[in-house]
């Protein structure tokens, strides 16, 4: 805890420095891979202006892109758009990336299909008001997350870590109205954050929370789920894709803050695809979830202070517009090499700090641990990576031994050689944006590129505002591995 302290104290006084800003650096090999000003479907099996129940079937102001994954092997891109709004026609989505030429703005068609992942009428009641005709605020708007934790969650710089919440809700998913369609025993896809893609099978996962949020009223659908889908060489011209697995979250985790099971992480133990672990990482439950893949088992880790937020450290400005508190907990997990034992250092971090903690997969792979009964040091501190660098995703280059960081605060991602002590000296930086950026999705492909984008789901999560269509609002960008950490620190 004191060391804790300390960090905080020396982020103050080093605020304003030069090293802790990079404005508007970029590396000049970084590609602006493909960029839109609005997300457009092709073959909407209705009319965009039509109605499911008394909303409009497509809102284009309402979706953005959040998710981002690449299968090299066939050509496709996924990604996926999260119902925090309506109007959005599929949570999941693709296009092939040989159609277009580089630096354009891909249109998208649903993934597997839209009619698995269609809104229905009676997943809507009175108490959802959804799109009212709303004067959209164009003023400063700070969204105080302190009327939500109710006084849980105080802002105080003397209380470093929130305290536990297991058994609480917060008060904007009340009521959580459950919407059934009794003429229809079948699944939906119904928001879907994460997607993750496998090329050593040719498996697309994705997590799917299960319930959409609109007007501060949550309606679940359904229980929270993992999906995989079969991806094969033909995929993107036969738009053919098998469900090979969807399985729902038990009873237990099912009611664990559901839309807060935001990123997962998949561990092989060896040549056999189903022979994995995975790893969800849930920010507002500060829970490791387990999936036992082979053995169709559910786990998780609850308790440890390094998975809560760190008060201090949740304060994040967007733009002149926009300040919100970001009071998350863990919120990505990223794998290190294996050792003797088949064993990985697992990395990760809390959306709302800027420490670095790590757990070898041997306890999380050991159910008999979960959820409290493991001694407290197995989750270690590893670092701090300096001022601002609030990171929302990591993504492990195993050629070069480097972690690389989608930084929320700084705007920028940066970089860390696994060989080197973990602090301000031994960060690099490969991008930095100097208009508003937040980054959620970013990954390294077979092929050796690293991929990142950014988004506009702040304005959907923290305010009423529309997506302003006229202006360039998702981007996704690449560069190699190997130019990304070309001299900087982070390079042998």
């Amino acid at each position: 805890m004191k060391r804790v302290f300390f960090h905080l104290i020396l982020c103050l006084i080093t605020i304003g420095y030069k090293s802790c800003s990079y404005a508007g650096y970029m590396k000049e090999q970084v590609e602006v891979a493909f960029k839109w000003n609005r997300v457009e479907f092709v073959s909407l099996p209705q009319p965009a202006d039509s109605w499911v129940g008394p909303y409009r079937y497509f809102i284009p102001e309402n979706n953005d892109i959040v998710g981002l994954g690449y299968h090299p092997a066939s050509g496709l891109m996924v990604v996926t758009l999260e119902r925090l709004r309506l109007g959005v026609p599929a949570t999941i989505a693709a296009f092939c990336v040989k159609e277009y030429r580089f630096g354009s703005n891909p249109k998208f068609w649903a993934f597997p299909n839209f009619e698995i992942q269609a809104m229905r009428a009676s997943d809507f009641t009175s108490q959802s008001r959804g799109l009212s005709k709303k004067s959209f605020n164009q003023g400063k708007n700070i969204y105080n997350w302190n009327s939500y934790y109710e006084g849980i969650y105080n802002g105080s710089y003397h209380n470093l870590y929130q305290k536990p919440i297991n058994n609480y809700k917060p008060t904007y998913l009340e009521p959580a109205i459950l919407a059934q369609d009794p003429s229809s025993n079948d699944f939906r896809i119904i928001s879907v954050y994460e997607v993750m893609m496998d090329e050593k099978c040719n498996r697309a996962f994705f997590l799917d929370a299960g319930m959409v949020q609109y007007d501060n009223v949550s309606t679940i659908i359904q229980k929270p789920a993992i999906l995989v889908y079969d991806l094969p060489y033909n995929g993107c011209q036969t738009r053919n894709f098998q469900l090979i697995r969807r399985v729902e979250f038990p009873d237990d985790l099912a009611t664990m803050s559901p839309y807060s099971n935001f990123h997962m992480t998949l561990d092989f133990q060896s040549n056999q695809c189903d022979d994995l672990y995975i790893y969800v990482a849930n920010f507002f439950g500060h829970l490791i979830v387990v999936y036992d893949y082979k053995r169709n088992d559910f786990w998780y880790f609850t308790g440890h202070p390094s998975f809560q937020p760190v008060a201090s450290e949740s304060y994040i400005v967007y733009d002149e517009t926009l300040d919100f508190l970001l009071p998350v907990g863990i919120y990505t997990i990223a794998l290190g090499y294996r050792d003797k034992n088949g064993d990985r250092p697992a990395y990760y971090v809390a959306g709302a700090s800027t420490a670095q903690y790590v757990v070898s997969t041997k306890i999380l792979k050991d159910k008999r641990k979960s959820p409290t009964n493991y001694n407290a040091n197995v989750f270690k501190i590893k670092g701090y990576r300096g001022c601002f660098s609030q990171a929302s995703k990591m993504a492990v280059d195993y050629t070069y031994g480097v972690v690389f960081y989608a930084e929320l605060q700084s705007r920028r991602i940066s970089c860390w050689n696994v060989n080197k002590p973990l602090n301000p000296d031994n960060i690099g930086v490969i991008y930095e944006s100097d208009e508003p950026f937040f980054p959620l999705a970013m990954f390294i492909d077979s092929h050796g590129y690293l991929w990142f984008s950014s988004g506009r789901v702040v304005y959907l999560f923290f305010t009423s505002w529309p997506i302003d269509l006229n202006e360039n609002n998702f981007n996704f960008y690449r560069i190699k591995v190997s130019d990304a950490i070309k001299g900087t620190i982070c390079e042998e």
